[in-house]
């Protein structure tokens, strides 16, 4: 049976209306790019052929956004199994969009051969390690600055990452803030690797003094100890920018994340010993004057229907609703077996991919039927460009 287009698969009443309001402005997209070294722990991700290339993975994504192929690898990110980065599913969209796009580096190992903003040059210390996020202040407001950049703009915003290993500190840092996580997330294999993720977790927590909750008085708190540095520059964008503009999370596990820590902050008021640096007060009123009812989250169905996940359980819990919507993307259809193996559990989401295909699909009025040729014309010319012959 093939998958609907859209995929309601979380919508509060309040924001039936969002994907109309969505089509009434052109689409943007931005892709924030970081490491964690949290993707180097044996068994979290894989995103990348192999643990050595992990940390290339993000850079690569971009590099092949603009340029059409990877420049700091001999070719575009892959699954070890074999299925390529889903950046093919985005850059069909962008290409059937005609959509404007930017970088933006929060703290990426690799520096990408890409015009970015520059939200950040650290990259994130694994979650076991004392802090995690060293500069998370200044993050958040950056995202702020550059959100409210953005919203001036006229577009609907559509919020994209690539972060390796970002669906085991979103685990973490929605515990923090209160969210059952464990067992629920997806991640980049089949199975998602649940068990050795909890454990992770559960020890970084301890070991911390953390417990499911701790950190909702002081949410960035989370980020801090457990998290990745995209999650507080996504924030600040996302509740900057919505002041103005429709923003869509384009992720699953990784962007609920990052709406739970939206919740929080809102729900936390500007008051914290986090903001007493007069620059970021200055900044604050962009954030905590955020309409929420102006974001919502988008990623593909693989994510929302993962066997091996709960995603509507953890919507349920967010401090502040906001909807899910998935885009029915079908690849067992496909001519290729390196795509096909996408409806195995292999790479599901990443790169805004499920939020870029839904908005194709809506703006254009597209099946999976249609849109899946494109992808697949995508994945051919990149296969032939790089290795003179298509790798089925």
């Amino acid at each position: 049976m093939q998958k609907p287009t859209i995929i309601k698969v979380h919508e509060p009443t309040p924001s039936k209306n969002f994907l109309d309001e969505c089509l009434k402005t052109p689409p943007l997209f931005t892709c924030t790019i970081a490491s964690t070294e949290t993707a180097l722990i044996p068994g979290v991700s894989a995103a990348g052929a192999s643990p050595e290339l992990i940390p290339y993975t993000a850079a690569a994504d971009v590099e092949a956004i603009i340029h059409g192929q990877a420049l700091c690898l001999d070719k575009i990110p892959e699954n070890p199994v074999g299925p390529p980065s889903p950046v093919i599913i985005t850059m069909a969209a962008l290409k059937k969009l005609k959509a404007p796009f930017l970088v933006v580096d929060a703290g990426n190992a690799i520096t990408p051969k890409v015009p970015m903003l520059v939200a950040g040059r650290t990259p994130g210390l694994a979650l076991n390690q004392p802090v995690a996020v060293a500069e998370v202040c200044d993050l958040f407001m950056q995202g702020i600055i550059i959100g409210r950049q953005l919203a001036s703009t006229n577009h609907t915003l559509i919020l994209g990452e690539s972060v390796p290993g970002g669906t085991t500190t979103a685990m973490a840092v929605m515990e923090a803030l209160g969210i059952a996580a464990m067992g629920k997330i997806s991640g980049s294999m089949p199975g998602n690797n649940q068990t050795l993720k909890q454990d992770l977790v559960t020890k970084a927590m301890a070991k911390k003094g953390l417990k499911r909750g701790s950190c909702l008085k002081h949410p960035l708190e989370a980020v801090r100890l457990l998290g990745d540095p995209m999650q507080a520059v996504q924030a600040g964008m996302a509740m900057s920018a919505s002041r103005k503009a429709k923003v869509i999370l384009g992720g699953g596990t990784q962007m609920i994340a990052v709406a739970a820590l939206i919740g929080a902050l809102l729900n936390s008021g500007n008051s914290s010993s986090y903001f007493k640096q007069p620059a970021l007060q200055r900044q604050l009123p962009e954030a905590f004057n955020a309409l929420p009812e102006n974001i919502a989250i988008a990623t593909t169905a693989w994510v929302s229907e993962d066997p091996a996940a709960d995603l509507r359980s953890l919507m349920q819990q967010l401090p502040v609703a906001m909807p899910l919507y998935a885009a029915g993307l079908d690849f067992s259809i496909s001519k290729h077996q390196n795509l096909r193996l996408y409806e195995e559990g292999y790479v599901k989401e990443g790169v805004g991919a499920g939020a870029l295909a839904l908005t194709a699909m809506l703006y254009h009025n597209l099946d999976n039927v249609c849109f899946l040729p494109e992808i697949e014309k995508v994945y051919e010319d990149i296969y032939l460009q790089e290795f003179g012959k298509l790798k089925l």
